[in-house]
């Protein structure tokens, strides 16, 4: 089964009319008879929703959204001026870091085992001036193991405004969990003041670059954050994952000056496959 294709990274309703036209001059071509909302029906199809106007919906709310700043990168990450901004961190006055449970070694993962010794996390988490603050919304609420979940509808932000919903694999409706599990993580990096969280990408709940639209199995990739991830960046949190490699160079570099500036490395969204399959 061919997975659905993904939306832009800065889709509009201009682009969405575009390709309406463009595809009922295509289908005519062969068909004179076509009419256009064959055409507006294929592409939704073909994007994974089920009509013209759930896509459109969709586009609009998107294009509505702030995904990328002036300077090219989404919002959530720390820019450089916000990390030097930042006081120097001893093991008396650390940085107080917010962390998914599976990056810190926590044996969370769905079927109760661990991503191991990360290395990057446990170097970050190893370093004396660093306290951790380990948190995995899905164990929070549905415990381990558990099945997978997934944002049908949307992404974090619409789980939250109440116009998505967080499905697990065999189709149980863990919106409330998942919501929960996002207040509980918000009251954490609250009450422990973190200036920062790190996150798992691709996660329904921790993803901040990528997740999921749909069940896993079946669904394209898109754009966004899920709920706890959106929940924190609601609150003004800044959530870097674990493949923003040249954010994450910045924190390492704040905290300790002998680490070498890497300028070769790379965030999420601007690694190859991103900008291709986003056609960024």
């Amino acid at each position: 089964m061919l997975r659905p294709k993904p939306i832009p990274a800065r889709p509009s309703l201009e682009w969405l009319r575009k390709s309406a036209k463009d595809r009922v001059i295509e289908l005519r071509a062969a068909e004179p008879a076509t009419k256009l909302s064959q055409a507006q029906f294929e592409i939704a199809r073909e994007h994974g929703f089920a009509s013209w106007r759930s896509m459109k919906a969709h586009v609009e709310r998107l294009a509505q959204r702030r995904i990328f700043a002036e300077d090219g990168a989404p919002p959530h990450l720390p820019r450089p001026s916000l990390i030097e901004s930042w006081p120097e961190f001893t093991p008396e006055a650390p940085l107080k870091v917010l962390i998914s449970g599976c990056l810190a070694g926590l044996p969370v993962l769905v079927d109760g085992g661990s991503f191991g010794a990360h290395p990057l996390m446990q170097r970050l988490l190893g370093l004396a001036n660093v306290k951790a603050f380990p948190f995995c919304p899905e164990n929070f609420s549905f415990g381990t193991p558990r099945e997978t979940p997934d944002i049908h509808g949307g992404d974090g932000h619409d789980v939250l405004d109440g116009r998505a919903r967080v499905y697990s694999e065999t189709g149980k409706d863990w919106t409330d969990g998942m919501i929960a599990a996002a207040h509980r993580m918000l009251e954490i990096a609250k009450a422990s003041e973190v200036r920062l969280a790190v996150l798992t990408d691709i996660s329904a709940a921790c993803g901040s670059q990528v997740i999921y639209r749909g069940a896993r199995a079946t669904a394209a990739h898109q754009i966004g954050q899920g709920v706890s991830a959106a929940l924190l960046v609601r609150n003004g949190v800044p959530v870097v994952s674990q493949r923003d490699y040249r954010t994450l160079n910045a924190i390492f570099r704040k905290l300790n000056p002998r680490f070498r500036k890497l300028p070769d490395l790379t965030d999420h969204h601007e690694i190859e496959w991103y900008r291709t399959y986003f056609h960024t």
